[in-house]
């Protein structure tokens, strides 16, 4: 029910590990995507390259392809030039296209029909001349009908290309009169590939660094923290005991002494020692609550507990003619689950607060509440209250209200925020309600043990 306060650096630990695992499954898991990338990258290049190869094919006048003989004669025909100009024509429209052919089979053998290219550039093949680096695949076309893509081929297969080819037809009989192919350079292929599987890995890589970036600085801002309530701690402690000093040294000079400019100083001495003090213990208790300490757990009665906080305050209420009553609803005894000196001190805060705040001769009620999850103990005072555009600041450190500050009563600003601190230690929350000039009501709330 409670926190266990000695497994928050197992906590913490285990945050880093967690952290550390979502960092490696995001690298791992954009190197996966990366690798899915670029096989659908490829798929979906490759489906494009064929579907642009029969559309080609498609459209290719065969007319023009049946009186061709297949071999150097066919340059100086009409049709030879006809299909160039159009294969010429298809190429400027898709840049990615390195060059556009047709081939046809004789004799288990290739050769070139026209093609796409120049007479003198690198990828230009002759009329009649053999496919010298046609595959089985190319040859089984002829055969099957059936369009495939294929590649990428190395630098000495069309010279390192990707190739799709699809069937020409005769209309009307369905015979087929010859092939089409098309080349795509294999630069083009790998940096449309690189390019997709460096985008995932990119981002992976990214997301990862900035969790790590914000894991670092969560750590620092630990270490940090644990240090500051270590010099807290250290300053408060070794406070304590010059200030132990001085108002033993102001006590003994009111007692060895009746004059009265002596006893005048040494009253204001005392006081100065008493408010330093104060201040001190709320640090340092502050320090305590907030250090990860384990919080010492037991059947406590809350009733008697309250009581004797009160008690504690009777001199206080008694100086400023305020009387702290119990109402009706206060149980005789009720028993549990806390901190019994952790839970002391924050009540101390909330009752004293409640004397010091409200006006004198008035009245402070504590009240009891509980359902079938929680107990509430309300502090309900008539003072000054707490300014509307102030009330989100409350439970800040070191935060005082606009009026009471005003009101120059002493206070360090840390004692709500101990109060919230504790209860929220205890899985309980702390609330109020309150109006300027006319009072405040501080809820303090507590789970039932289960």
């Amino acid at each position: 029910m409670f926190r266990d306060m000695r497994i928050l650096p197992q906590i913490k630990d285990r945050v880093h590990a967690i952290t550390v695992t979502v960092v490696t499954i995001i690298i791992i898991g954009s190197f996966g995507v990366a690798v899915w990338t670029g096989f659908q990258t490829s798929y979906t290049i490759k489906e494009r390259l064929n579907e642009q190869t029969r559309t080609i094919a498609s459209v290719i006048d065969v007319n023009d392809i049946s009186k061709l003989k297949g071999n150097s004669s066919d340059i100086q025909t009409e049709s030879y030039k006809m299909l160039k100009a159009q294969l010429s024509a298809a190429k400027s429209i898709n840049p990615d296209m390195r060059t556009i052919y047709i081939i046809g089979e004789h004799d288990d053998s290739l050769f070139y029909y026209v093609d796409s290219e120049e007479e003198g550039s690198s990828d230009y093949s002759a009329a009649g001349t053999s496919v010298e680096d046609a595959t089985d695949k190319d040859l089984a076309i002829f055969t099957t009908g059936a369009p495939f893509v294929e590649g990428p081929r190395g630098e000495q297969s069309h010279n390192g290309a990707i190739s799709a080819l699809a069937p020409i037809y005769m209309p009307g009989t369905g015979e087929m009169v010859a092939v089409v192919g098309v080349d795509m350079s294999t630069a083009n292929y790998w940096s449309n590939l690189v390019y997709a599987a460096l985008v995932p890995q990119l981002a992976g890589l990214t997301v990862a660094l900035i969790i790590l970036v914000f894991e670092r600085m969560r750590r620092h801002n630990e270490q940090l923290l644990a240090l500051r309530s270590e010099l807290v701690s250290v300053a408060s402690h070794e406070l304590r005991n010059p200030i132990t000093g001085i108002r033993w040294a102001a006590e003994s000079m009111q007692r060895m002494t009746t004059d009265e400019r002596v006893l005048k100083m040494s009253d204001a001495i005392l006081d100065s020692a008493m408010r330093l003090q104060s201040s001190t213990n709320d640090i340092l208790e502050l320090s305590h609550a907030t250090n990860a300490q384990e919080l010492n757990i037991q059947p406590t009665d809350i009733s008697a507990l309250t009581r004797e906080v009160v008690e504690t305050q009777s001199l206080s209420a008694q100086q400023k003619n305020v009387a702290v009553i119990f109402d009706k609803y206060w149980p005789v005894k009720q028993i549990i689950q806390c901190d019994p000196d952790q839970m002391r001190r924050a009540l101390h805060n909330v009752i004293s607060n409640a004397i010091k705040y409200t006006r004198p001769g008035t009245v402070v009620t504590i009240t009891f509440q509980q359902d079938a999850k929680h107990y509430k103990i309300l502090v309900i005072d008539q003072g000054i209250g707490i300014p509307e555009t102030e009330q989100g600041k409350v439970f800040n450190g070191f935060y005082r209200a606009s009026n009471a500050v005003k009101s120059e009563i002493p206070g360090t600003g840390l004692g709500l925020y101990l109060v919230k601190t504790v209860f929220e230690r205890h899985n309980g929350n702390v609330s109020f309600i309150s109006e300027e000039n006319h009072g405040t009501t501080f809820i303090l709330t507590l789970p039932r043990a289960k």
